[in-house]
């Protein structure tokens, strides 16, 4: 366990590192002022068009966005993950699935998307779990179907501990069933743990 989680009463409450949000709120302060800069300076002549207009209607508004969230989660403490013997409640992002129980959860994955890694959460019943989603929850869902990945999204980035930690702890404490490089990646953990 981290010094960023703790357990109540054998639930496991895990919060978002304060170092990668803030590492998050620095990087998105400074692609919006690069965005601002590319389209208020001369350098936008220099550009097509479209770079332009992408950097500055797509990526300003985007890593705004993005800034204001890990702001926010900077300066209210509340936590990404809640696990128990009933389930798992994610609020690991801004669009987090929320509670999920056991008996939903089909297994988990861990993969990396566009260099990042994820916790992919796969429910039994994805029209039921798309039935409790909230419009763009459901459209965010599709769209990561569509791209090949997991329904539910953990990122690492946002946690202090190891997904490969979570993914094990799942397994042993909740029987959840953890497929694909999670698999490989928990026995390489304890492969070393042994040495």
């Amino acid at each position: 366990m981290t010094p960023d989680s703790s357990e109540h009463s054998g639930r496991l409450v895990i919060y978002m590192s304060r170092t990668k949000m803030s590492l998050v709120l620095l990087g998105s302060v400074t692609f919006v002022v690069i965005g601002i800069w590319i389209g208020t300076s001369d350098v936008a002549r220099h550009l097509p068009i479209w770079d332009v207009v992408i950097a500055v209607y797509v990526g300003v508004p985007f890593f705004a966005a993005c800034g204001l969230y890990a702001a926010y989660r900077l300066a209210i403490r509340r936590p990404a993950l809640e696990i128990d013997s009933a389930g798992i409640t994610d609020a690991a992002s801004a669009l987090g699935a929320g509670r999920l129980i056991w008996e939903e959860v089909d297994h988990v994955v861990i993969y990396k998307y566009s260099g990042q890694v994820m916790l992919g959460i796969v429910p039994k019943d994805l029209g039921t779990f798309l039935s409790r989603q909230h419009a763009v929850r459901r459209f965010v869902t599709r769209l990561n179907l569509h791209l090949g990945i997991a329904p539910v999204n953990i990122p690492q980035v946002a946690l202090r501990m190891k997904l490969a930690e979570l993914a094990a702890l799942l397994r042993t404490r909740y029987g959840v069933r953890v497929e694909g490089d999670a698999q490989l990646q928990l026995a390489a953990d304890g492969a070393s743990r042994r040495r």
